[in-house]
């Protein structure tokens, strides 16, 4: 199922099902609400996307605005590995929900001598809480998926005393996290073999698939939760195969085919506030 949050006019924002291109109001206004009531909220998405008629969708908004934890991870691609064996574990870092913003909407570079990257990235939601998760149960505590564009700003990752990596104001400047369009269930979604273009300005600069992962979800989730709890609304970022610059007047379109396109203009963030 594809759920969708948008603005219909007059009205804040609503959860959707998108069923044949159309978009059947579930009564939640909430995405966060919906993926903590769980089946209850699935059932009720059925019901709405077995009505005759939906409506067009409004403006499409970050499905989850609002998630609970944000981690990311890197090098979990063999391409950004280099000569590390596959036992060796991935870094994690956490971002923060003042960083999101949805399709369409501007990534603001914070100055005209700033270098910044793409990352198109699948993300996992979590739906079921867990601690000491094995890898074999993993994905039971999945709901869904989407793709966030994570974005990284170059000049702060050595911008710390004594060359320290400052890790979170290089990931966490305002608009550097595009989400969206969609979060699909889990159900309806195989994220081992999925495929993700990005282009910049029609462009496609990087192709890669999932199966190049050398630490799987399955996996991922495993080490997360070894002394983590992990809750319904945590969202966890895959990594990726490629980074590449980009400038203002640029536009960026992440998209893992089944997810439909994320797709954002770049702007002068510094003439722009």
């Amino acid at each position: 199922m594809r759920l969708v949050r948008h603005l219909v006019e007059k009205e804040g924002p609503t959860i959707g099902v998108v069923v044949d291109g159309a978009v059947h109001e579930t009564g939640y206004t909430d995405m966060r609400s919906f993926i903590e009531d769980g089946e209850t909220a699935l059932d009720s998405a059925r019901t709405a996307g077995s009505a005759p008629a939906g409506i067009a969708a409004g403006r499409v908004l970050a499905p989850l605005p609002d998630p609970g934890k944000m981690l990311f991870l890197g090098r979990t691609f063999r391409a950004f590995r280099g000569d590390l064996d596959d036992d060796a574990l991935p870094f994690v870092y956490s971002r923060v929900a003042s960083s999101i913003v949805g399709p369409d909407e501007a990534i603001r570079m914070p100055g005209p001598n700033e270098t910044v990257l793409y990352e198109g990235e699948l993300l996992i939601v979590i739906g079921r809480a867990g601690r000491g998760i094995e890898a074999a149960d993993a994905m039971g505590h999945v709901f869904g998926y989407t793709q966030v564009n994570d974005m990284t700003w170059t000049d702060w990752i050595h911008g710390g005393a004594d060359d320290l990596p400052q890790i979170t104001m290089c990931k966490n400047a305002d608009t550097f996290c595009p989400m969206g369009p969609v979060i699909v269930t889990a159900d309806e979604f195989d994220p081992h073999e999925a495929i993700c273009r990005v282009s910049v300005n029609g462009e496609v600069r990087t192709q890669t698939s999932t199966d190049e992962m050398v630490w799987r979800i399955p996996r991922i989730i495993e080490w997360l939760s070894k002394d983590m709890t992990l809750w319904p609304g945590d969202v966890i970022a895959t990594g990726t195969s490629d980074a590449q610059p980009v400038v203002a007047g640029d536009e960026v379109v992440v998209e893992f085919e089944g997810l439909g396109p994320l797709r954002n203009p770049v702007v002068a963030g510094w003439a722009h506030p």
